[in-house]
């Protein structure tokens, strides 16, 4: 090719060929390198042998040596060649070395802290100190000239002891701030963000600070961006870039640059956005400060601002009253005195005396430690807190604690251990498979009279069982006939499976195996840990470890230790061809697996088979069969009878607690999945182009139905020994539990009773109530049930309608009122204001009664909730809801937050952050996904619901302590 210039428009195409600049610089058969120079009505790209020339020319105005914006548009084998790495090696140690030496850590300069003066100057100046500046100027004053001719050496003192108080007081609060603000900061230290990475050709976790530019990130739904990347492989991938852009709708993002600006092409993905959905890799191109986000750091500095919490309103009134009640008595005092005092006994107290007196007045009024008191009692708190591993994001979060009356706790993780075993493996309408559970038995040394007492109870044993069989012998010999036919006892005649999985060859059986290794994203890596403790010197430690969701990991330990199966030879052999991983709307994952042939010779590719695996929650999955294998290896049609047997195991299963996974797959040749996934880019294509949503639900090409049922997993996740009592706790507090998980409502109902949600004074002596849709007469109708039985039905009704995507969810009153900026005055006065008086979102909140019923609450059943319907199911003492998608996770809460409680959340993954983000307490879970945490105001270091009762009895404390300490310094001054 020819070094002249190619003039491209502002779609991207040029106006000689009409090509795309990908295909222009594919046709080149070398790297190009592109100087981009802009006019007016076009952009020129001149298109050069980086042999001659190897300088990158984005714009002619800009210094050329800062330039790293073509990322985005070279070719992927010219951006692996500046950043030396592979996409399927990714960068070796020795190169990941010599770039952390260059480009430093992972990190960006945080915003420079207030100088210790500045801290000074405002300490000394604000609050009581302001008024005692005051006192101290009159204390001069009555001194000289007021105290002319005679001053009073006493009332220099007096101002000379005031302003070292200021002095002294102003110190102790600046140690106290300065001391939480290291404290707040050490926390945030202990939560390292870990990322996968490809290094040496094996995948890996490592802390993110260790990132540098060309490594190899794999990132998946729930992850934090570490970093600004170039997109290289992903599938159905979807990133919101609010902290950045602003905006909450996720963007698509493709392999290819759609773009010429470097912030528009969906090629790029930046540092602090976060994975909503679907799975990918990319290639770090910066880090740190050379970052998006990073360059923009300087603009943001400062503009962040402490938010005015319930405490400091009620700790500013209080102060106003004081200094009001302060003023009312020198009033008073200046009128005695000028009224009666001074007219008759004229010279007992001079008016400089008076001045002094007042100044008296003041210093003995204000509790001048109150202040310093409260940030000491808040550092105390949160220490006390992380003691008992809880993890506090800021001070003023901690008073939160202390008015919490509801508490929306999530189950799997937070009132479960998070283990789940798999227990049961289920197929047809009656087969069952019970997994072995092994039992531990710790190793004790066998000492000699141990081994003597083992010998001879075996030598006992094997002598009884002689002497039975002879006795035997001997009865078959005097009855005369050898030949007479015993009786036998009455078994059951149902074939017994073998307990060893490798001899059961039954095909449903094998698949639900297959399918359990080939629809998994558990895998083991090698993860660096940051072991936490109360040591200072924590200590990064890599070891391997299973990685990956907990049921998930439940079924890679199923295969893998239960089974025998080689899972890694499995997933090598059978290639995974795309994935449609799990989400909480789908509440499904779907892979494609092209299978090994055992033909010889083997068929052509097009002949090779496909399977698609669909695993998920069981009533989701069976919608979308239409036929099940039987035991032994028939394929039937799913008739209503046969779904209603599936069915009711579930039901069965959920009602003891147990998490059901249920299994489909379907079969298709390599020609015809290719031919499908053609179809689908062309759809997806079409769509783009004539920008509309489709109405057709987005499963990335894989058929939605026709799937034939394979089986269930039955999974056992046991509640924490602890979280019963400390549910019991709470109730004595008068603060309600309720759950809202996403699991079956049987399952969640069975949890709920285990862990005294569902107590057995209200749930089973009252009773459990519940409601379900209808049709009469041509309108919605909804039944309620108590126990099962009809107790009455309510036509829906008008249905309360949030806006949830606004960036700050807690803030409601700027949802509601949307006005124009106000005046300098009116800011001033609401900025007083606010320090004062409550938000207006939660002056109106009034708390409804309660009434002695449980109820349980399907998700499905949430978005026929009128007004109404929401009064009578919150009014339950006990609340059960299941099923539920994030939308109705938001709303829940928002509707417990209009009828008067303070709410706070627990969550763990991406679905759970609107929710954590509403809520009044959002509380994140340590093995949560980065959303979650990003979402929350505090995270729990041990995951355990207990240590939010533990929260909120450390932050009732802090309440009582706080009235002490005033009660103290009242009288005092």
């Amino acid at each position: 090719m020819d070094n002249k210039g190619t003039t491209f428009d502002e779609r991207g195409t040029s106006d000689e060929v009409g090509m795309p600049i990908e295909d222009v610089l594919q046709e080149s058969k070398m790297p190009a390198v592109l100087s981009i120079h802009d006019r007016q009505d076009s952009v020129q790209i001149e298109i050069r042998d980086p042999r001659k020339d190897s300088t990158v020319d984005l714009f002619a105005n800009i210094d050329k040596s800062t330039l790293d914006n073509d990322v985005h548009i070279i070719p992927l084998n010219d951006l692996y060649s500046r950043f030396h790495t592979d996409p399927t090696q990714g960068l070796t140690n020795e190169h990941a070395e010599q770039a952390q030496m260059e480009y430093g850590l992972n990190k960006i300069t945080p915003p420079p802290q207030r100088s210790y003066i500045m801290l000074f100057i405002l300490q000394a100046f604000a609050g009581f100190n302001l008024i005692l500046w005051i006192a101290g100027v009159f204390a001069f004053l009555a001194w000289k000239p007021f105290g002319e001719p005679n001053p009073s050496i006493t009332n220099l003192a007096l101002g000379v002891v005031l302003f070292l108080i200021i002095l002294i007081n102003s110190i102790l609060n600046v140690y106290q701030e300065i001391k939480s603000i290291k404290i707040v900061a050490s926390f945030s230290k202990l939560l390292p963000t870990l990322t996968t990475v490809r290094r040496n050709g094996t995948e890996q976790q490592i802390v993110a600070d260790q990132l540098v530019p060309g490594d190899i990130i794999l990132i998946r739904i729930g992850d934090k961006i570490p970093a600004d990347c170039r997109i290289l492989s992903c599938d159905s991938l979807k990133v919101n870039n609010s902290d950045l852009t602003g905006e909450s709708k996720p963007v698509n993002c493709t392999v290819k640059c759609t773009s010429l600006n470097f912030m528009e092409s969906t090629n790029i993905i930046y540092y602090s956005s976060m994975i909503v959905q679907g799975t990918g890799e990319a290639c770090v191109i910066a880090t740190g400060d050379k970052t998006v986000l990073g360059k923009m750091n300087e603009l943001t500095r400062g503009s962040g601002h402490d938010e005015v919490t319930g405490l400091h309103r009620e700790v500013n009134r209080f102060v106003l009253f004081v200094c009001v009640a302060t003023v009312i008595a020198i009033i008073v005092l200046w009128i005695t005195w000028a009224a009666w005092l001074n007219k008759d006994q004229k010279g007992f107290i001079t008016a400089g005396e008076n001045v002094v007196n007042s100044i008296g007045m003041i210093v003995g009024f204000l509790p001048m430690g109150l202040p310093s008191a409260v940030t000491l009692v808040l550092t105390i708190v949160a220490k006390r807190m992380y003691k008992q591993r809880i993890l506090v994001k800021s001070l003023q979060i901690v008073e939160t604690f202390n008015a919490v009356s509801m508490i929306a706790t999530d189950k799997t993780g937070t009132l479960t251990q998070n283990k789940m075993t798999v227990t049961e493996i289920l197929w047809d309408t009656k087969s069952v498979y019970k997994v072995p559970v092994p039992e531990y038995t710790p190793a004790v040394e066998e000492t000699f009279v141990d081994a003597v007492r083992r010998l001879s109870a075996g030598a006992l044993n094997t002598a009884r069982r002689l002497s039975i069989g002879a006795a035997g012998m001997v009865k078959r010999f005097s009855s005369g006939n050898l030949n007479q036919p015993q009786v036998m006892e009455e078994v059951d005649i149902e074939p017994q499976l073998p307990t060893i999985a490798s001899d059961i060859n039954i095909q449903a059986f094998r698949d639900l195996l297959m399918g359990a290794v080939l629809c998994n994203n558990a895998e083991k890596q090698i993860v660096q840990e940051q072991k936490l403790g109360r040591r200072k010197d924590s200590v990064v430690q890599s070891e391997l470890k299973l990685v990956g969701d907990a049921a998930d990991s439940a079924l890679y330990n199923l295969c893998a230790d239960r089974c025998s199966v080689d899972v890694q030879r499995v997933r090598e052999v059978n290639p995974r061809l795309k994935i449609l991983p799990f989400n909480s709307a789908n509440k499904f994952m779907i892979t494609g697996n092209q299978l090994e042939s055992s033909q010889q010779p083997p068929p052509e590719e097009s002949e090779r088979i496909v399977l698609i695996t669909l695993k998920g929650a069981p009533d989701m999955v069976l919608d979308r069969c239409s036929t099940y294998k039987t035991n032994d290896d028939h394929v039937l049609e799913l008739s209503q009878q046969v779904r209603q047997t599936l069915v009711q195991r579930q039901e069965d299963l959920g009602k003891n607690g147990y998490r059901v996974i249920a299994m489909c797959q379907q079969r298709m040749t390599r020609k015809h999945y290719d031919r499908m996934m053609s179809r689908y880019k062309q759809q997806q294509q079409a769509q783009q182009a004539d920008n509309s949503p489709s109405s057709q639900e987005d499963l990335s090409g894989f058929p939605p139905g026709d799937y034939c049922f394979i089986g269930l997993f039955s999974l056992l996740d046991p509640p924490r020994p602890e979280v019963p009592d400390a549910v019991l706790k709470a109730r004595r507090a008068q603060i309600r539990v309720a759950m809202v998980t996403g699991d079956h409502p049987t399952t969640a109902q069975a949890i709920a009773k285990q862990v005294h949600i569902l107590t057995p004074e209200i749930a089973d002596i009252n009773g459990i109530e519940t409601f379900k849709l209808s049709a009469k007469e041509g309108k919605a109708i909804l039944n309620i049930y108590r126990n099962g039985q009809l107790t009455g039905t309510h036509e829906p009704g008008k249905v309360s309608q949030f806006e949830t995507n606004s960036k700050n969810l807690k803030n409601v009153s700027n949802q509601a009122e949307v006005k124009s900026k106000p005046s300098c005055p009116n800011r001033f006065w609401n900025s007083c204001k606010s320090q004062f008086s409550e938000p207006q979102a939660t002056v109106n909140r009034e708390k409804q009664e309660l009434i002695p019923y449980a109820i349980v609450v399907a998700g499905s059943e949430i978005q026929l909730m009128d007004d109404f319907m929401w009064d009578w199911v919150l009014s339950h003492q006990e609340l059960v809801f299941a099923r539920t998608s994030p939308e109705q996770k938001l709303k829940i809460v928002m509707e417990l937050q209009r009828r008067g409680e303070v709410v706070a959340v627990t969550g763990d993954g991406t679905n759970d952050a609107p929710a954590l983000k509403r809520a009044d307490l959002g509380v994140a879970m340590q093995s949560g996904t980065d959303v979650s945490k990003e979402a929350g105001d505090m995270i729990l270091l041990d995951n355990n619901f207990a240590s939010i009762i533990k929260a909120i009895e450390t932050g009732r404390l802090l309440s009582d302590n706080l009235k002490k300490v005033a009660v103290y310094l009242l009288p005092g001054g």
